[in-house]
């Protein structure tokens, strides 16, 4: 068992299916307003329990406090499914129970060759009006313990007793991520609210149909005084096994929201593989957030602190061309328990724990100016844009059309994408003027370094 805490992108919900392969391509898809799937509750003695064998609790830092529940185990054999979890609340003790069906439509169970199927998962904990002191987490028997350090609360802790009722949880988009590896891992990803700030995702029921997966979330929602009427965004990504099926495409169906995709039209190479001929690679030392990234060999990696690094072209001179480069800052455990503790020194390059707080709150299409003075706010101006998708996972993405003390025509883009424990700033200043100057990185060639960007073990 372990427990992180990282000042977390408020709806990066982490996912990883295989045993160990990014997942590296996305098709998405989103819809207008979710209608109502009809119900199907597949035969309880069809279940049979998955093996956890680890629990991780991450708990973030933003309002609501994120809370997330990391979970790696085995399927019982490559033709199951992850096919119902619920989510239940005693007390201090949230007790989640995952069990998988023998067939998912494929070749009949008794032909499944009996080795158990790898997989991880990520699930959301909502703890709004959860007063300070330890929990706990029971998934099919594993535990993992966390810590919330909150305001004090007159909240009831809710019971296995408590009144609650059934709703299907609003969903805003879905993205499917595809991966490498053998098996193929394949996720779901779900935008979705919560419909008060008592409401807790009960229920994920997954059933396939052909060539389609259709997806039920399901929220519990307790009855209580001190509930607040709030719609509360959560970010969910749900496994979708595919082994073992005939050929696609497929379509995944999230409370009427759906995203299509196509397994075998994944390149089944790897991340260095796709670098461009002739790019060189840089591999970050760090044995707990490490990092690998590509860039055009003209380019020349300087590092800015020991937890950021800047690529940028070679100027004759200081004012021979655009001010453009790109940067990687690594906000590491250290540097979260340093915040914490107040002790952070700003050893890490653009990353200001307040100015990130409010980014990591923002919606999309929302424009904040992280900066207090009201006389530099448009230099400090940032647009929440949708989800990118860096190293096989979401990640919160922001611009800035007018960056502090930077040319006009310099565009600021910001990526955070964030993995065990670990905060992954990858950003870059950006000529937009088409002027073909000495060091200049247009968004293209930016977009280029980003997508082969890879997290190392």
């Amino acid at each position: 068992m372990k427990i992180k805490t990282l000042p977390f992108l408020l709806l990066s919900l982490v996912l990883l299916l295989g045993a160990c392969s990014p997942l590296t391509t996305v098709v998405s898809s989103s819809g207008e307003q979710p209608t109502p799937l009809e119900s199907y509750d597949p035969a309880p003695a069809g279940y049979q329990p998955i093996t956890v064998e680890q629990v991780v609790v991450e708990v973030g830092v933003g309002s609501p406090i994120p809370v997330f529940v990391h979970l790696s185990g085995n399927l019982p054999d490559p033709c199951s499914q992850v096919e119902f979890v619920q989510v239940l609340q005693d007390k201090s003790n949230f007790d989640i129970a995952l069990f998988a069906t023998p067939d998912v439509g494929g070749p009949a169970t008794d032909g499944c060759i009996k080795d158990p199927l790898p997989f991880k998962m990520s699930i959301p904990l909502n703890v709004i009006g959860l007063p300070a002191g330890d929990y706990t987490v029971t998934v099919n028997g594993s535990r993992a313990d966390f810590s919330l350090d909150t305001e004090p609360s007159a909240f009831s802790l809710p019971t296995v007793d408590s009144a609650f009722y059934k709703d299907d949880v609003q969903v805003d988009s879905v993205d499917v991520g595809i991966g490498q590896g053998s098996p193929l891992p394949v996720h779901a990803v779900v935008s979705l609210n919560l419909p008060d700030s008592c409401a807790q995702l009960g229920e994920i029921r997954i059933h396939r149909d052909g060539t389609t997966f259709f997806v039920r979330l399901v929220s519990y929602v307790i009855e209580g005084d001190n509930c607040q009427a709030d719609s509360i965004p959560f970010r969910a990504e749900i496994p979708l096994n595919i082994e073992n099926l005939p050929e696609g495409p497929y379509e995944v169906n999230v409370n009427g929201v759906t995203a299509s995709f196509d397994p075998l039209a994944v390149p089944a190479e790897s991340g260095e593989a796709s670098l461009p001929v002739g790019w060189a690679t840089y591999t970050s030392a760090s044995q707990q957030c490490g990092y690998a990234i590509g860039y055009p060999p003209e380019m020349q990696v300087s590092e800015q602190t020991p937890y950021s690094q800047l690529f940028s072209f070679n100027l004759p001179e200081s004012d021979a061309g655009a001010r453009n480069f790109v940067y990687v800052s690594v906000i590491t455990p250290e540097i979260q328990k340093a915040v914490k503790d107040g002790l952070y020194n700003h050893e890490v390059y653009n990353y200001d724990p307040a100015a990130t707080e409010i980014l990591l709150n923002m919606q999309v299409g929302e424009s904040k100016s992280v900066h207090q003075s009201p006389s530099v706010e448009s230099g400090f101006t940032f647009e929440r844009k949708p989800d990118s998708q860096i190293s096989g996972h979401a990640a919160l993405t922001f611009e800035n059309l007018q960056p502090w003390e930077f040319p006009n025509g310099t565009k600021e883009i910001r990526h955070y994408l964030s993995m065990d424990g670990c905060i992954y700033l990858i950003g870059g200043y950006i000529d937009t003027t088409q002027s073909n100057q000495p060091s200049a990185i247009t968004e293209a060639l930016f977009n280029q370094v980003v997508a082969v960007f890879k997290v190392t073990p």
